[in-house]
């Protein structure tokens, strides 16, 4: 049984830039002039995303905002975030009516309730291969995340749908968020997809291990080893 990978790694030596497009669910503990919410990930002051809110909290459903602060706790022996966060204000009509933009409090029977985060986290790819790459962050990505990764090179923006398997905090660098994914397979992905590019350079690679098997045989067959009978006299 051959001791190879499934699947070759090319490393990227200029990290290629995209962007993680996710969204993931939080516990929304109060809607107000400050949204309060609970995750499962870190999120850094300063961090602008949409949240999406039930509609039965009296705010927008969809609405910009930046996170306050972020703060540890505990439930039961699971760590977990409070994070608060400051809505955008905006002089536009809510999509229902004016009147339903205005934050309010809603009833205590309400809350809590499930809300949805829609990130745009900046990564670099620091390796790819047919079924999945290294990512750098800056924010932290929680595993089992589902989101699009969004590459543009040539003009043209590609996305990949992509689930996080793993992720680590490294220290000493800019990027200190490690995270491996994983492509997920819901449609078959184009002939520029990183995939695809990707699967061309294993054939090349597979290809040229062949060349230099091939060449390494006939120097064998060419120059035979010598043995101990060569030059004894047999008389």
């Amino acid at each position: 049984m051959s001791d190879r990978r499934r699947t070759n790694r090319f490393v990227i030596p200029d990290f290629t830039e995209a962007t993680f497009r996710l969204m993931q669910d939080v516990c929304v503990e109060r809607a107000a002039d400050q949204v309060i919410v609970v995750s499962d990930v870190p999120l850094r002051t300063g961090e602008g995303m949409l949240i999406e809110l039930p509609r039965e909290l009296g705010t927008r459903s969809l609405t910009r905002a930046d996170v306050v602060s972020c703060t540890v706790v505990w439930t039961g022996d699971k760590r977990r975030y409070r994070i608060a966060m400051r809505p955008e204000r905006s002089g536009e009509p809510a999509r229902e009516t004016r009147a339903s933009s205005v934050a309010t409090l809603p009833p205590p029977s309400a809350l809590p309730a499930i809300g949805v985060l829609i990130r745009r986290v900046p990564v670099r790819i620091h390796d790819v291969s047919t079924t999945g790459c290294l990512l750098e962050s800056f924010d932290a990505l929680g595993e089992g995340a589902v989101g699009q990764l969004e590459i543009h090179f040539n003009d043209i923006t590609h996305q990949e749908p992509i689930r996080i398997c793993r992720s680590s905090n490294v220290t000493g660098t800019a990027w200190p968020w490690r995270s491996g994914a994983h492509f997920l397979s819901l449609t078959a992905p184009l002939t520029s997809s990183v995939r695809n590019i990707a699967a061309r350079f294993e054939i090349i690679d597979e290809l040229a291990s062949r060349v230099r098997a091939t060449a390494d045989h006939s120097a064998q067959q060419a120059d035979p080893p010598s043995t101990e009978s060569d030059g004894v006299s047999l008389n």
